[in-house]
């Protein structure tokens, strides 16, 4: 990812993000009418003297490749760094225009959206580029368009259906709640007999996660491997220290784009049926694809109550998050999209003993419902049912254990599924 970034700021590559990081409004009634083919990133070139010329592409990568001299030229209507040309462009649901409005150099841009408005005039056209990109440097349009597409897009890296605002929150509460319910909350009088028995007291936990999700007509794949680490007190076992390292792919129609997270939190039983699950993590996602660079520090904590009846367990987990993203510096450029939410995820899980073939196995129904408050984001709420099976979960037990599931997620425009494995030992 450090490499594919350090291009990022290449200055070939910074030529071409000026295209896509700015905005113009139409001058003249003929390139009003030059429009902008539908899609998350796409094109249209209008250039004196010759119709217009669109084109979409799949990814932000791709769309710089079009922004480029030869790419420009390519698209067969004539572009010279001598013509009045006018390239409007759609950079995942953010409009974006470069004017040079006379065959000269100057080059005028406006974002409408943002409230921005530039005009440069270098000895050249790549000097005005140049121009350009050093105001880029030197404000906070990067992270303003990052804040945009979160509040406009289903499919922004930050807080879209795989972006890593709803990545981090459900990992933190599948693993302080889901991954846990049936093991936490247990009589205290056990926690003495497993301290007489010298259990164990640490568990290495891996998984393994697919989703896939549809947000218009937008198809995005998710692989994930959370890791995690769990100290379990000599004294009571209920009492946990977990560090977390979830790591993720997402590929969003070929845009792929990364998230890892570093999280600690600390499991303290209330009583032999509650548990508060205070935890902190920090978290970041790159994409070269998508232009995004951003980082994230969470604050949650999370109640889980169980109902112990004689034919199956009850759990209701309760979580609150306390999300707010961090200003990364990469060189000259600094990126802050300056976003703070809070995030409400309520779930219920009934869990189920059953024996197959001479095995002690569990099943577990959980419904899921997640809200979140502060910036306005496209999806602002979720809902997830699910369906797990396994073997059943002790915080006694020095034996391997493991669980497998599959779940159905609904949001904004935004519905898929997500499959997983764990095990832990």
């Amino acid at each position: 990812m450090t490499n594919g970034w350090d291009y990022f700021m290449t200055n070939k590559f910074k030529m071409r993000f000026c295209a896509v990081a700015v905005a113009v409004l139409p001058f003249t009634a003929t390139y009003a009418a030059c429009i902008v083919p539908a899609g998350n990133f796409a094109l249209s070139l209008d250039v004196a003297g010759s119709p217009c010329s669109t084109a979409s592409a799949s990814s932000a990568q791709a769309l710089y490749d079009k922004l480029s001299t030869s790419g420009l030229e390519s698209l067969g209507n004539n572009y010279t760094d001598t013509k009045i040309a006018f390239i409007n462009a759609n950079f995942n649901s953010l409009a974006m225009t470069l004017n040079f409005p006379n065959i000269g150099t100057q080059l005028n841009m406006v974002i409408p959206a943002l409230g921005v408005t530039q005009s440069f005039t270098g000895a050249t056209r790549d000097a005005s580029k140049q121009l350009l990109i050093d105001y880029l440097k030197n404000t906070d349009i990067i992270g303003r368009i990052m804040n945009y597409q979160a509040t406009h897009s289903p499919i922004s890296p930050i807080a879209g259906a795989a972006g890593i605002l709803p990545n981090v929150v459900a990992s933190d509460f599948n693993q302080n709640f889901s991954d846990t319910a049936t093991h936490i909350a247990s009589p205290a009088s056990l926690a003495l007999a497993a301290r007489n028995d010298n259990v164990t007291p640490n568990l290495a936990g891996v998984s393994l996660q697919y989703g896939s999700l549809n947000s218009l007509d937008n198809m995005t794949k998710i692989i994930t491997l959370p890791l995690s680490y769990t100290i379990r007190n000599d004294m009571d076992p209920r009492r946990q220290f977990v560090i977390s390292l979830p790591i993720s792919e997402i590929d969003t129609n070929g845009a792929k784009s990364y998230q890892g997270s570093l999280g600690a939190a600390y499991r303290l039983p209330i009583n032999d049926n509650w548990t508060l699950t205070p935890g902190a993590k920090v978290s970041g996602v790159g994409s070269l694809d998508m232009a995004t660079l951003a980082g994230l520090y969470t604050l949650s904590t999370t109640s889980t109550y169980i109902w112990r009846l004689e034919d199956f367990d009850i759990s209701m987990g309760n979580m609150l998050s306390y999300n707010k993203s961090m200003k990364l510096k990469k060189g000259d450029y600094s990126f802050d999209p300056d976003i703070t939410v809070t995030a409400l995820r309520n779930g219920l899980m009934l869990s189920q003993p059953v024996n197959w073939d001479g095995g002690n196995l569990s099943v577990e129904y959980m419904v899921v419902d997640t809200r979140y408050t502060g910036t306005q984001l496209y999806i602002d709420n979720t809902q997830e049912v699910g369906i797990s099976i396994g073997t059943n979960k002790s915080a006694f037990s020095t034996h391997t254990f493991m669980r497998a599931g599959v779940s159905y997620l609904h949001g904004k425009d935004t519905k898929g599924i997500n499959a997983n494995i764990s095990v832990w030992f």
